[in-house]
């Protein structure tokens, strides 16, 4: 094989890799892409930039485009109305709530998202964790909750971005410091009574 066919062959290897991870996020930046491949940055953006053009130019479902500094996969806009029944439901005022909460106080204890919530919170945690955004450890004699990767890839946050983008307002802080305390005072008289 001559060093030319071997560049293409290398070439063709890499785009199949960032279009593989593209397809698996709901997007990363080149900076993401490069350390999950192991391609230059350099290589990354030239690559997406041909990515880019050959969803545009072809009679494709989907594109590859750029928003703001974060690469994604997604489907035409002319064609969602092919998918539309597909794609993830909107999330009812009351889940997302609930799930703003976890992410806000994450990780948190399931005991203190229903004091705040009530007891309709263990079926919309049960959801969450159904639909992948939340996962569960036993915890004492409750659940620890905490945020999935799909969590972050769904709403295309990093980590440090959740502070911002799940700001509790000061009710619903208060009442998540009076549930904690309530529900550590409860965890301290149940260690108390069995001994």
């Amino acid at each position: 094989m001559s060093q030319e066919e071997k560049e293409t062959q290398q070439s063709v290897k890499q785009k199949a890799e960032i279009e593989a991870v593209l397809f698996a996020t709901n997007g990363l930046t080149v900076a993401e892409i490069s350390k999950r491949t192991g391609i230059t940055e350099k290589t990354v953006k030239d690559i997406l930039e041909e990515l880019e053009l050959e969803h545009m130019n072809n009679v494709r479902g989907i594109h590859v485009l750029q928003e703001g500094d974060i690469w994604k996969m997604s489907i035409k806009p002319e064609m969602t109305v092919f998918v539309k029944d597909l794609l993830p439901p909107e999330f009812p005022k009351a889940l997302m709530k609930t799930l703003a909460i976890i992410a806000a106080k994450k990780p948190v204890k399931q005991s203190v998202i229903v004091r705040i919530r009530g007891n309709k919170a263990y079926e919309q945690v049960k959801k969450l964790i159904r639909l992948g955004f939340v996962t569960s450890e036993k915890f004492g004699s409750t659940m620890m909750l905490d945020l999935t990767q799909k969590f972050f890839d769904y709403f295309q946050l990093r980590e440090t971005e959740i502070p911002e983008k799940f700001k509790l307002d000061s009710e619903t802080e208060a009442a998540v410091k009076r549930a904690e305390k309530e529900a550590e005072e409860e965890e301290k008289k149940a260690e108390n009574g069995a001994k």
